[in-house]
């Protein structure tokens, strides 16, 4: 095979197999955005007494439960770019 050539084999661009190229954008964004409104949410709750969020008084533990559930299978789903060591070529 010449070098030219693409691999025919189901390989991404890194080279091993099963590996596929990076997420789409939008899954950083929401994953970085839920994480985010979570971390404000148990401090509203804990911090200010906001009525709304006092009414629904435990169960703003579950909810945040939920969202640490939902951010942690984004975390494990999000695939980024593949790494490329730098050369000696590149440094200034």
């Amino acid at each position: 095979m010449l070098p030219s050539e693409p691999i025919g084999d189901g390989r991404a661009e890194t080279g091993r197999p099963g590996r596929k190229g990076p997420s789409r954008p939008w899954v950083g964004g929401l994953l970085t955005g839920l994480l985010y409104v979570q971390v404000a949410w148990i401090l509203v709750y804990t911090l200010l007494d906001v009525p709304f969020v006092e009414a629904l008084g435990a169960w703003n533990y579950v909810g945040n439960g939920s969202l640490t559930v939902v951010v942690a299978m984004l975390g494990r789903a999000w695939r980024g770019a593949p790494y490329t060591r730098p050369t000696s070529a590149s440094r200034i």
